[in-house]
């Protein structure tokens, strides 16, 4: 009995402890509540521009690797090409140095062929002198003194 007359004293003591609060104090603890509940909502406020600003951030740089994996496959593309046309250059200056020769030995068949014509029109020239005289030499004898020698 003695344990139940000290719990319903201690209940007692706490209900008239609470019901003790002056209004002065009731008005602090509302107003300290007041300004913890303006400091939290700044404080959300203030966490909720730092997410926006953050997200704003992690939207460029995926932008920004994106553009870089671009450049990069761009890097690679033009390296490509540029071995392409290395090896097209390559076999461009393969080809103009094979027709720089067959110009070189269409030059010497040229001058050949020059030099040949030369020798068959000298040729054709002797012959045609050695024919010639003798064919002359009829008419000549006729012209001169009217008799043909046999």
């Amino acid at each position: 009995m003695r344990f139940l007359w000290c719990a319903t004293a201690a209940v007692a003591w706490l209900a008239t402890g609470c019901a003790r609060i002056t209004p002065e104090r009731l008005e602090a603890q509302v107003q300290e509540t007041m300004r913890w509940q303006r400091e939290y909502q700044l404080e959300r406020e203030r966490s909720e521009a730092v997410a926006v600003r953050l997200a704003a951030l992690e939207a460029t740089i995926e932008r920004l690797v994106a553009e870089r994996a671009e450049v990069e496959q761009g890097r690679v593309a033009l390296l490509e090409e540029l071995v392409r046309t290395e090896a097209d250059r390559h076999a461009l200056e393969e080809h103009n140095t094979q027709l720089l020769a067959r110009e070189r030995e269409l030059n010497e068949l040229r001058e050949m062929h020059e030099q040949l014509s030369d020798v068959f029109y000298e040729s054709a020239l002797e012959r045609a002198r050695r024919r010639l005289p003798s064919a002359r030499q009829p008419d000549a004898s006729v012209a001169g003194d009217g008799t043909a020698v046999p």
